[in-house]
Order: C-alpha cells, then structure tokens, then sequence
C-alpha cells in the first residue's frame, strides 16, 4: 500500500481519471446535456439540435426538490443554547450556509462530496465544499467517511499552470505542472501524469479532507437513468410525429394527363402549387386523397410520456406535483404520501450531512485553537415545515403541549441561534413595555375612578 505522498499521488489521480465518466454523466442529467435519444454516430449536426429539444433536465428537478429541504441552520458548541462568536464568525466568512448546499447537491447529483479544512494567511480557519471532479479521497476501510490519502487538482489559467495537493497522515505535498503546450495553448488534460514536486509541510491532526457520500454510494437519479431516457425518447417520438404531421399529406386518386392539348408536357408542381387561396382546376373523374388528423395518436403519446414521468416520481420519492405543476387531479391523500416521502429522505440525507459537518466545524475550530475538545452540533432547518403556515401550525401545537419559545423557534422555525438570540432580547423588550404599558393604563384608570 502507498504510504508517501510521492506514491499516493499517481493512484488518486488515476482514481479520479477513472471516476471522472461517471460523474459527468450524472452531472449531464442535470445540466441539459443528458444523452439524447436515439442518438447514432453519424447523427447530422441538424438533427442532433432537434434531438436536443426531447431533453428535459428532469434530474435537476428531483435533486433540487430534496436540496430545498436540506438547509443548513446553524452550529452549537457544547451542548450550549446561545450563539457562540467564533462559530458564527467561522460561519459567516467561510459562507457556510451557500456551501452546505452546493455540497448536498454534489452528494445527491453524483453521489459523493467533499469539503477540505485548511488556514488563510492569517490563521484563521478557511472551509471549501470540493466538487468530485476535482478531488478524490481514498477512504479508511473500517471508516469511510474518513480519508487515509486524498488529492485535490486545481487549474490557474492565469498562471497557466495545473496545481495539486496531496495529503496523507501528518503530511500535504504541493505538486504543479505546465497545462499549456508547446505553443502557449491551453490543453485539456487528465489528472495524472506530468506533475513536478514543488514541496511538503506538515499538520497536525486527522487528514482534513471530509467525504460525504449519499445513501447506497449512489446519486437520487442514479438508479433511473433508464427512466429517464425512455421518458425522452417519448418526447422524441411526440416531438418528431407532431414535425411529421404538421401538415396532411394529399394524393391525387386517378390518373392525369402526361401532356395537355397541345402536345406539351404538363408541369404539375406548378399547376398544384400549394399557396393560401389557391384553386385547383381538376380534370373529371380525379379526387384528392387527404390524410387524417393524428391528433389521437398524439395525445396517447402525451398520456404515455405523463404515466413514466409519475413512475420516475414514485421511484424517486418526489412529489408529482414537483414533476408535472399540472398534477392537479391527484388526491389529497396521495399528494401527502409523496410529500411524507420526501420528508423522510430529506431527514435521512440530513443526518449524513449533520455527522460531517461537525467534523469539518471542529477541525475549523482547532486551527484557531489545537486545545479545542467540546462537542459540535449542527443544526438544519426542519424538512416537515415549508410554509410559514405550515410552521405557525406546528408551533402553535408545540406551544399547547409544552414546548419551550427557544426550541419552538430553533427546530419549527430554524432560525440559527444568532438570530434567535437576538430575537429573545427583542422579545424581553416587548414584554418589558408591555408590561409597563398595562401598569400606566391600570394607574390612569384607577385614578380616574377615584376622582369621580
């Protein structure tokens, strides 16, 4: 097994290379370049854009629907209610809330992410969400979620230069290489080969690269890719009869005349030439074949597309109405069943994110502090509750069964503790005033009462 940097780094980088299809095909199905219908090598380019209109960015759609469910809240320190400066600090200069979501959404489009721990100029704690296009780590076997060697491959073309860095335990090796050629021009290369070392520092600590892999090692499309293809050769299929038939085809029943009266030939392009308004002088005993509306076999194609579409939706546990807006004929029932669906997906890929970002929140801390031993939570806003009304709901049902203000507004609301700090200062105002607004109004009319 690899132990130095020096031989870590042709692995990764081959890893990486070896992975990097498959990640750009899932990155496709969700960025308008999934595979086209029926596509052949020798497809001409006219064709090829008509083909491009049968695709629907339908994975995009199922990975956001679960994104916009996972929102990263907050972090406590130690078990502790009230906000802590340095986390907000770490928080907010690492734009924390931004990143959590691009890392959910590596995680649910291509099934793994990555997030890497490291310090600025001046010490502080610097946090970057890592796309797996660009980063592999290689994972502890009995840990997977912790990384024995990992590299990251980075491009400056203002330098002109591809950089990569290696880490493995107590050690980060610096590597660079030229990513232009011989005259100057910018090439696309592949993660390995080429590299030069530029040199080594070392660090303290577990290796501070974070994986977060989604449930079964796969992305939420993943699995149905298939679907999805038939889903947009349906379109295709729809798309290329409507093309076909936008205008009937006629036929001429019977025969015409080769040549007219006077012995020259007849030109029937000319003389049935399609135009609005034109009459068509026909000879006796010739009819007009017309052929009919295929408006039928388009609609079962329609009602075809619509049933996979639903399929897909049941067998990513994505609301329908996410999938078709139109959905407006399916029942309350069905509609909550899907939604609880979702819900429960969302907690589960939730709780994947919770374990490592407190990691990665502790590793930041301890670049500040080595001492730093308390214990980190992170907190999410709640999955069930979208709707401020949804959540008015649930908080009033909390209240009635005893639930403290502060937890009502933290896990119903999801307001960070910064804010909900903030608000219970405001809140102790109102009810200060409050209550000194009824002691006047009481005094006043007591007063009253008594002069009369």
């Amino acid at each position: 097994m690899p132990t130095t940097a020096d031989e870590w780094l042709p692995v990764l980088t081959k890893r990486l290379d070896d992975r990097a299809p498959r990640v750009k095909t899932q990155r496709d199905y969700t960025n308008g370049n999934a595979p086209l219908p029926e596509m052949g090598h020798n497809t001409r380019e006219a064709w090829s854009k008509f083909q491009a209109k049968a695709r629907t960015n339908w994975g995009e759609l199922v990975v956001e629907a679960l994104a916009e469910r996972c929102v990263f809240s907050g972090v406590s320190v130690g078990g502790a209610l009230e906000d802590d400066d340095r986390v907000r600090r770490i928080v907010r200069e690492n734009r924390l809330v931004i990143q959590v979501g691009d890392l959910a959404r590596d995680m649910f489009t291509t099934s793994i992410g990555y997030m890497i721990v490291g310090r600025d100029s001046f010490g502080r704690p610097v946090i970057t969400a890592e796309a797996p296009e660009f980063v592999y780590a290689a994972p502890e076997p009995l840990v997977p979620w912790r990384a024995r060697a990992a590299v990251k491959v980075w491009r400056d073309r203002d330098e002109g230069f591809d950089y990569a860095n290696v880490w493995v335990p107590g050690v980060r090796a610096r590597y660079a290489r030229s990513a232009k050629d011989e005259y100057g021009v910018m090439i696309r290369r592949a993660s390995s080969g080429g590299w030069v070392k530029l040199g080594e520092d070392t660090y303290s600590g577990q290796i501070p690269v974070f994986i977060f892999e989604n449930h079964g090692g796969t992305g939420e499309f993943e699995t149905h890719t298939d679907l999805l293809d038939r889903i947009n050769t349906g379109l295709l299929q729809r798309i290329v009869t409507v093309a076909m038939q936008a205008f009937k085809q006629r036929a001429l029943k019977g025969g015409l005349p080769t040549h007219d009266d006077d012995g020259n030939e007849v030109d029937y392009s000319k003389v049935f030439e399609p135009a609005p308004g034109a009459l068509w002088d026909l000879p006796d005993g010739i009819d007009i074949w017309e052929s009919q509306d295929a408006a039928q076999g388009i609609l079962a194609m329609l009602q075809a597309s619509k049933d996979d579409i639903r399929d897909f939706a049941a067998a990513t546990r994505t609301p329908l109405a996410t999938l078709l807006p139109d959905a407006s004929n399916q029942s309350a029932e069905g509609a909550a069943f899907a939604r609880e669906g979702l819900v429960f997906k969302a907690k589960d890929r939730i709780e994947r994110l919770k374990v490592g970002l407190a990691e990665v929140i502790t590793a930041a801390l301890r670049v500040e502090d080595p001492e730093f031993s308390e214990t980190v939570d992170v907190s999410f806003a709640p999955p069930s509750y979208v709707s401020e009304t949804e959540k008015s709901a649930a908080a009033v049902q909390a209240s009635i069964a005893g639930v403290p203000w502060r937890s009502r507004m933290a896990d119903i609301y999801g307001y960070p503790a910064d804010v909900i700090d903030r608000m219970e200062q405001e809140r102790a105002q109102e009810m200060l005033i409050g209550g000194l607004s009824g002691s006047v109004n009481s005094g006043t009319s007591t007063g009253n009462t008594a002069g009369v």
